[in-house]
């Protein structure tokens, strides 16, 4: 039985890493423009120097600034691998790819030891699906090195309780991957405190299990601060917007609800899916909480979903909750689910069991439709700044060509940096006429050029207000965009020239 349930897990993760190398392929992995703070920081990284991020500032002398608005967990995978000589592309298809095979892996295993084999097949099956968990599969992101972590850690919950260092390791590790894996500390320390025992081992078994996290943590404050000073630590405040908020995370919550449907349809189905949950505790209450498998999983949902509502209200009102964002929280409630359910589904009468079983089935076909569509989309067209529309840019081309010996000033940034291979700066924020003296004397002084993409890829700031107040010369034009130098007193590099 043991081996049954090993050998399908095995599978399940081989699946799984096949289909992630298999959404990377073709135009590549997607490029966010969170990628390029990573991949900047892991070259840095592995060329011997520090962890340096891109700084796009147009004050700047320098192009870099230490990391620290990201934590170094990712940067410091990919540089491990391109000290061996790997490629930073490479590296990141194959992280995603062994990530993949323990996310699903673990899942099935774990579900399949605590409740059944066929549950642990459903529950694999169910993750490596959902749209989101493959959406961020397709890119080179921090989620998919994260929801590993995650995974691993609440298998060590479960199966080894009485090692609260190891799960603790686990959620510190997550933690300075991605600063959201402060909720797994949170819930594997929780879990230790509730666990049976006397006060005294609560405690002792809740403090070895913060340990590790507070150490990692401590170590890359103290890093931060020293190297990028307290500009780099996030001002923290009450944002409020709690209703847009709310919004906007129901938005995400009704897409994972009904994969490809509308939103209106998705809050009948979680009416639904509530009946069946509390219709499945209640099943499962006879049995002591230590025993339930599905109040670990539930247990760091709840801690996952509180972190980010506060940090969204208190830290940063910019954070989004999109896809990217929940898709940890939905593996946990996937998992919980099925280990609420399957427990309970053979005392179900029938009239229940066919609407369930059902709902699981158009699920997993909707979710298959969407996430199909989308790996396609990834692999002929490339997401985000992987693009054909960007790598096949005139703009970009011509600044490969040309672009030697010039500061650059854009406003995308991350286009340059990945097909160009040029670190550059942004345009400044402010428009009042002593931003755009001084700036226009950075731009002669640096012998810079301005190059100014247009919305032909996708919608970007177009700052048209501030360069036609600024002493400029147009160098070339072309349906992707511009490129224009000062008009003195840098000297006459270039002549104007119109496609």
């Amino acid at each position: 039985m043991h081996l049954r349930r090993l050998a399908a897990s095995i599978a399940l993760g081989a699946l799984a890493l096949a289909g992630a190398l298999g959404i990377t392929s073709g135009a590549g992995p997607g490029l966010d423009p969170d990628s390029m703070s990573y991949l900047n920081a892991a070259n840095t990284l592995a060329k011997g120097s520090a962890l340096r991020d891109v700084d796009r500032d147009w004050t700047s002398v320098d192009s870099t600034m230490p990391l620290s608005h990201w934590p170094p967990g990712y940067p410091i995978a990919i540089a491990s691998a391109e000290r061996l000589g790997f490629g930073p592309m490479g590296i990141a298809r194959a992280l995603n790819a062994i990530a993949a095979f323990v996310t699903v892996g673990v899942i099935s295993w774990l579900v399949a030891i605590e409740v059944s084999t066929g549950a642990g097949i459903i529950a694999g099956l169910l993750v490596m699906v959902t749209p989101v968990v493959v959406q961020v599969h397709e890119n080179v992101l921090s989620e998919p090195l994260f929801i590993a972590l995650l995974v691993l850690a609440l298998a060590t919950m479960l199966r080894v309780p009485a090692r609260p260092l190891i799960s603790g390791t686990l959620a510190g590790l997550a933690s300075i991957v991605r600063y959201a894996g402060l909720s797994v500390v949170a819930g594997v320390v929780l879990w230790q405190f509730l666990r049976a025992g006397t006060l005294r081992d609560r405690v002792v078994r809740a403090m070895t299990a913060a340990i590790p996290a507070i150490v990692l943590q401590a170590l890359w404050v103290f890093r931060t601060v020293h190297k990028a000073g307290p500009r780099s630590i996030r001002e923290i405040s009450f944002y409020g917007e709690l209703g847009p908020t709310l919004r906007e995370g129901w938005g995400t919550v009704s897409a994972w609800f009904l994969p490809g449907m509308s939103e209106q349809w998705a809050t009948s189905l979680a009416l639904a899916v509530a009946a069946l949950l509390a219709f499945g505790i209640w099943k499962a209450l006879p049995r002591r909480w230590e025993q339930l498998p599905s109040l670990a999983p539930a247990l760091l949902a709840v801690s996952y979903a509180a972190l980010l509502l506060v940090s969204r209200l208190v830290a940063d009102l910019t954070i989004p909750l999109d896809d990217r964002l929940m898709a940890p929280l939905f593996i946990l409630l996937e998992v919980a689910l099925v280990m609420i359910i399957a427990p309970a589904w053979r005392t179900w009468p029938n009239i229940v069991k066919v609407p369930v079983a059902m709902l699981v089935v158009l699920w997993w076909a909707a979710a298959i439709r969407v996430s199909s569509d989308s790996a396609r989309y990834a692999v002929r067209s490339g997401n985000d700044l992987a693009e054909r529309c960007w790598r096949d840019s005139p703009l970009v081309a011509w600044v490969r060509a040309h672009g030697e010996g010039h500061a650059l000033y854009t406003n995308v940034p991350e286009a340059l940096y990945f097909h160009a291979g040029r670190l550059s700066h942004e345009f400044p924020d402010e428009r009042d006429a002593q931003t755009a003296d001084a700036f226009a004397d950075t731009l002669a002084r640096r012998n810079a050029l301005i190059v100014e993409f247009n919305d032909s890829c996708y919608s970007v700031d177009e700052p048209d207000s501030l360069l036609d107040s600024l002493p400029l010369r147009e160098v070339t034009s072309m349906p992707t965009g511009r490129v224009l130098a000062p008009s003195a007193p840098a000297p006459d590099t270039f002549r104007v020239r119109r496609p």
